[in-house]
């Protein structure tokens, strides 16, 4: 029989009777919660509430090194880390010559640097380590297609190496397959939604390429929730563009200048005169990242997880949201995903491995240019000391930190 206004409510099933006043105004407090979220989006805000203890991050390439750099160097709290045609951990160190001829071209031996980890942290320059293992870290899974001839497969090998030696477990590793041609893919993100030719072809717009079923994003939120069960239909098809938010990403940036750090010159005045550009002076950084919150996220208590998607060198953060295919997985997996961005330098030099060695000579240079848009994944930003960029207090790591801290935030 329906409830009349002197018949007392029925209480919940398993509960208690809760007063009508009460669930107004817990109801109220769902909708201001709610409503706090959709103007923190529409003002360039990053949303809050994201589960801190649910953190992960993966990129492509040059985002691919960081994100494992920020995972060994937070990795109390970042849960899973995830490599798509990226070179191994401190692989450069700190030298571009270094970085081109072994760790892209494995021109020369490339040696675990497990070790260097595990000196890093006992100096408290990362998270510490129990037993030379990570607390938090867990997970980690590494795609390298063996017909990428930017960054080498010995790279990727190394990868996995280093990742198994940290983690203290061996990640899951995609080399492709001749099914669907991704073993013999150019460098790139591979998904469905690719915008570019699976192998490299000279037209490379995207750098998202397209190999029949590969899915990077679907097989790495599966390497790193195993505990969600997942089929084909549980990937959205289409994402509004609408629905891909744009994020105010310099208050973090400037926080991290206004700590006054040490930041390397990236061009010269006068042939000879080491200066830095607008763009070096925000790290090289660009002013507006990107976010996606899936539909079951934008409730209030949600607790969804966050995950940090990193784009990699020549790729546009907006472009690469749009078509690496993490939006389409979000709502399985009930996690937001946010893209922070670089600056592109308008000026892109070519990174094949055919061009020949990189003279040792540039690594004392006094300007460490970054034109084609990489992450500092070699020490760019850093002067003499060439360890920074792996530790706590390399710049764009302090920056990534500041965008999870505002997305677990607590409303």
């Amino acid at each position: 029989m329906p409830a009349t206004a002197s018949a007392p409510l029925r209480a919940p099933r398993g509960g208690r009777h809760r007063p009508r006043g009460l669930v107004r105004v817990r109801t109220l407090g769902a909708i201001t919660l709610l409503l706090a979220h959709v103007l923190a989006l529409a003002g360039g805000a990053l949303p809050t509430g994201g589960d801190p203890d649910q953190v992960s991050i993966s990129g492509i390439s040059s985002g691919a090194a960081m994100a494992v750099q920020f995972a060994v160097a937070h990795s109390k709290t970042v849960r899973g880390v995830a490599e798509i045609a990226g070179p191994g951990w401190g692989c450069a160190q700190g030298r571009i010559s270094q970085a081109v001829n072994a760790c892209l071209c494995a021109r020369d031996p490339l040696p675990s640097r497990v070790d260097q980890a595990r000196s890093l942290a006992k100096q408290g320059l990362i998270d510490h380590l129990h037993d030379d293992k990570p607390q938090g870290l867990s997970r980690a899974f590494v795609f390298h297609s063996m017909g990428d001839a930017t960054v080498l497969a010995p790279s990727g090998q190394a990868s996995v190496s280093f990742l198994t030696d940290f983690i203290g477990a061996a990640p899951i590793v995609d080399w492709g397959n001749g099914q669907d041609d991704s073993d013999h893919a150019g460098h790139g993100f591979i998904a469905p939604t690719g915008g570019d030719a699976c192998r490299t072809d000279g037209h490379e717009q995207t750098y998202v390429r397209h190999c029949g079923g590969e899915d990077n994003a679907r097989d790495l939120f599966k390497a790193l929730y195993p505990d969600v069960p997942t089929t084909p239909a549980d990937r959205v098809a289409d994402i509004p563009d609408a629905d891909l938010r744009p994020f105010d990403q310099q208050p973090y940036i400037d926080a991290v200048k206004g700590k006054g750090a040490y930041i390397a010159p990236d061009d010269l005045a006068f042939y000879f005169w080491p200066t830095r550009s607008e763009r070096r002076q925000n790290l090289d950084m660009a002013a507006t990242g990107y976010v996606y919150v899936p539909p079951s996220c934008r409730v209030a208590d949600a607790h969804c997880r966050v995950h940090i998607a990193l784009h990699g060198c020549k790729q546009d953060a907006r472009v690469f949201a749009q078509q690496a295919g993490y939006d389409n997985w979000a709502e399985h997996y009930r996690v937001i995903v946010v893209y922070p961005a670089l600056q592109p330098s308008g000026s892109p030099v070519s990174e094949a491995c055919s061009a020949g060695e990189v003279s040792t000579w540039l690594d004392s240079a006094w300007a460490k240019p970054n034109p084609n848009g990489c992450w500092d994944w070699w020490g760019y930003l850093d002067g003499g000391d060439n360890t920074r960029y792996l530790t706590k207090a390399a710049p764009q790591m302090q920056v990534l930190e500041r965008i999870i801290t505002a997305l677990t935030r607590q409303p």
